[in-house]
């Protein structure tokens, strides 16, 4: 079996929307093209826009293409008042473009776009990594996290099995600052809870935050309707958020 190849996505915009063509990956046999709006658009522009620029791409790159787009808010524009499918399938049959607007099979999609050779010539002018350069960078990328399991272990594991140790086999004289420790601990405590100490910025920071949180909590507690509908406006704030950080880091389309 042929080594799997994962070609650079292209990612272009316009003032109203932000594209980005996906090149076949594995045992995909078409292109993806998904295009995000930034602002509100008319059903039957989405769909001609699909249809304009499925056909830019396939001619591009003589693959065929599934088009999908999305609104702000990173849902699937719904395009089955105006066609009668919200996804669109440009395909070249018998030499001519025709687009499709329905899912196909695979057995519908030409064999050669499973060859990987087949590809590297048509997206000559794309970078590429192969399946092993993935998985030698998945594993480097791993490392971190393993490293900070192992210190989680020593942490969690050995340095408690230490002290006990050093508990067990430590002079008087060791217990016997312990003991000290432990009794201004009890010390300061005593001071904050009379109110003799005053607190620190920090301290007076972490209650106002956990006062905060409870007042939250108790008026989520009588309105969870209002909560939930709360919580799905934030939801899609952040991926209306997100959606735009990611069109503005997109150069301006030539």
């Amino acid at each position: 079996m042929a080594e799997k190849i994962y070609f650079d996505h292209i990612n272009e915009k316009t003032d109203s929307y932000f594209l980005e063509y996906s090149p076949p990956v594995g045992s995909l046999p078409f292109a993806s093209l998904t295009v995000t709006y930034v602002s509100d658009v008319a059903a039957e522009k989405v769909a001609a826009d699909l249809e304009d620029l499925a056909g830019k791409w396939i001619a591009r790159y003589p693959v065929p293409v599934m088009a999908s787009a999305f609104d702000r808010r990173g849902d699937l524009i719904d395009l089955e008042k105006v066609r009668s499918c919200s996804h669109l399938t440009a395909i070249m049959d018998e030499e001519k473009l025709r687009y499709r607007w329905e899912l196909l099979e695979d057995e519908e999609f030409p064999e050669e776009l499973q060859d990987p050779r087949y590809l590297l010539e048509i997206y000559s002018d794309l970078n590429y990594r192969t399946q092993k350069e993935v998985s030698t960078q998945a594993r480097e990328n791993l490392k971190p996290i393993r490293a900070a399991k192992r210190l989680l272990i020593v942490w969690s594991v050995v340095v408690p099995a230490a002290i006990a140790l050093l508990e067990f086999f430590s002079p008087m004289w060791l217990s016997v600052i312990a003991l000290v420790y432990s009794f201004w601990k009890a010390y300061q405590q005593w001071l904050k809870l009379t109110g003799r100490k005053e607190k620190s910025d920090r301290e007076i920071e972490r209650e106002k935050d956990s006062r905060l949180k409870e007042h939250h909590h108790y008026h989520c507690q009588l309105n969870p309707d209002g909560f939930l509908r709360l919580k799905v406006e934030n939801f899609q704030k952040i991926e209306e958020d997100q959606i735009q950080k990611k069109y503005d880091s997109i150069s301006n389309s030539n």
